[in-house]
């Protein structure tokens, strides 16, 4: 227990601040429990504590005091726990995303606390990877746009979430996002492959180039083709792994063929966003790569469907495509041209360009989706 320095419970229910004390004093931790009902207290004694800290606070009032306690909360600890006898999704969902990494139902159960409690004391870097997603976008055609949807639902998943989000150029040999986003980055993904794999956080994070002040961080593909040439699929593997101990969220854009290196891409993302575009060649080839992740036997939730530069009238409407492809459409990017390309030719996000734009609203929605469905699925085992 030498590695838990306190935990506090934030409380404003005596009966069920003293039930999470008894359980916690039957697991070790007498002389580290801290009991409070007034917040403000609760977070002054939090920012004055040292060490490693665990916070558990009741959510069951939702108020927006209740919230902004745990963005503060999240400055001096990650490993905070909502307790609450509401099972509203929208509540857990917000306080997830704002900084809370479990959520525990009331009335406390003695073996959901320890299992919690469990979590906490592992290592930390185990803890985080296995919290951190790696979502991947994919078209097995060239053209459709996914360097675009990369970088700026990366960009946009950084602002919604507040949270540490890199964006990988693993196009090995044709890579853009550097040009996208007009970044000359010092290092590239074959020498952080070579030479940082075991490097400490912070270390890691000197190789990304952290697009101006924002939370994103990107990393290039290989500066020369014979560079990426002898990168490997366990090189590939070794990479993620890295990763995950440092960003919640991985946003990786790759090449369109399907070769060793990006067949393992595609087997250790959590999430693939297969992109495509409403044309008849473009759907056939969908059906093709659709029947390979079948082969590969990925779940039914790995794989969604994102359709670019959508437009509702087109002759083609989602429906059909959505019965020729046997799946539903996760989202649909408005087509526009103009405010894509000015992006790109200036080097930022979409956003900055056209804030107030019909792509620019998408990629926002896009962004809050991503994030809160992620939240949803950490949440679902709860449910009754």
């Amino acid at each position: 227990m030498e590695n838990i320095s306190s935990i506090i419970v934030l409380d404003h229910k005596k009966n069920s601040r003293e039930i999470m004390k008894s359980y916690l004093e039957e697991f070790g931790f007498e002389d580290k429990i801290k009991l409070f009902d007034n917040y403000t207290e609760g977070l002054a004694e939090i920012k004055s504590g040292e060490g490693n800290i665990i916070v558990f606070i009741d959510i069951t009032d939702c108020t927006d005091k209740t919230f902004s306690a745990i963005e503060e909360i999240k400055l001096f600890t990650s490993k905070i726990v909502i307790t609450s006898a509401d099972y509203s999704t929208n509540s857990i969902v917000k306080a997830m995303r704002l900084g809370a990494k479990e959520f525990l139902p009331k009335p406390v159960i003695k073996e959901d606390l320890q299992r919690i409690v469990s979590i906490f004391l592992q290592h930390e870097d185990e803890e985080d990877e296995s919290a951190s997603k790696i979502i991947t976008v994919y078209s097995n055609k060239g053209g459709i746009g996914k360097t675009t949807i990369a970088v700026n639902l990366a960009a946009e998943l950084a602002k919604t979430t507040k949270d540490k989000v890199a964006l990988i150029d693993l196009n090995l040999q044709l890579g853009d996002i550097s040009t996208f986003l007009n970044l000359n980055p010092a290092f590239d993904v074959s020498y952080v492959i070579k030479n940082l794999i075991e490097k400490k956080e912070d270390t890691l994070l000197k190789a990304f180039e952290k697009y101006k002040q924002t939370t994103m961080f990107v990393l290039s593909d290989p500066n020369y083709i014979e560079q990426s040439e002898s990168i490997t699929p366990q090189q590939i593997t070794n990479l993620f792994q890295a990763l995950k101990r440092v960003f919640p969220y991985i946003i990786v854009d790759m090449s369109s063929n399907i070769d060793p290196n990006s067949l393992k891409i595609l087997d250790l993302s959590d999430w693939i966003l297969f992109t495509t575009i409403v044309n008849i060649p473009a759907i056939r080839n969908s059906q093709r790569c659709l029947n390979l992740f079948k082969s590969r036997r990925y779940p039914e939730d790995k794989v969604k469907i994102i359709i670019n530069r959508f437009m509702e009238n087109d002759e083609i409407k989602a429906e059909d495509i959505e019965t020729t492809l046997g799946e539903k459409i996760y989202w649909k990017i408005p087509n526009n041209y103009f405010s894509i390309m000015e992006a790109i030719n200036k080097g930022v996000t979409i956003s900055e360009i056209n804030p107030n734009s019909n792509i620019a609203n998408s990629f926002r929605d896009f962004a809050s989706k991503v994030s809160d469905d992620i939240v949803e699925m950490a949440i679902t085992k709860y449910r009754i």
